[in-house]
């Protein structure tokens, strides 16, 4: 399976998964009340994400570091790691977004699925440019480098539950 596969389908269950569970343990009124998984209304997505910039800054940070890049590797790094902080900008505007309109949201599970589905069908889109991204900077490093990025990468992916 390809690897742009794998990234939505892993998207697309872990936000099902979000929404199913959100429909469940929604009453369908809208109170100033928090329910046990919501942080601040956005659900377990929250803990994950509390400020995607900082988050993305953080991990970049870490990889380059570990990736020792060589100068002739640095205008792919600047390409890719410019991806990433637009990915990171894109989630943090949604999220503030989608903040703001807590109380515009609609009432209905399906009318809300179909709002989930619409922004995972965007989510999709943008792992798509990412996976493209990530392909053309992983082809300018080292089996060495590939390496450390591949184990980093599976890490970070552990750390945010998408796999065990």
């Amino acid at each position: 399976m390809k690897l742009r596969t794998k990234l939505a389908l892993g998207l697309i269950s872990s936000v099902f998964a979000t929404g199913v569970a959100t429909a469940a343990n929604h009453d369908g009124k809208m109170h100033g009340q928090k329910h046990e998984m919501d942080c601040d209304g956005m659900g377990m997505m929250q803990g994950h994400m509390m400020d995607p910039v900082a988050t993305a800054h953080k991990h970049l940070s870490e990889l380059k570091a570990r990736l020792k890049l060589t100068k002739e590797q640095e205008p792919a790094w600047q390409a890719f790691s410019g991806q990433v902080n637009a990915q990171a900008k894109n989630m943090a505007s949604v999220r503030d977004k989608m903040k703001g309109n807590m109380q515009n949201m609609p009432m209905t599970a399906p009318d809300r699925m179909a709002m989930m589905a619409g922004m995972m069908e965007d989510r999709a889109q943008n792992m798509a440019t990412m996976a493209d991204a990530v392909k053309t900077f992983y082809a300018t490093l080292t089996p060495e480098q590939k390496n450390a990025f591949d184990k980093m990468h599976m890490s970070h992916m552990q750390s945010m539950g998408h796999m065990k």
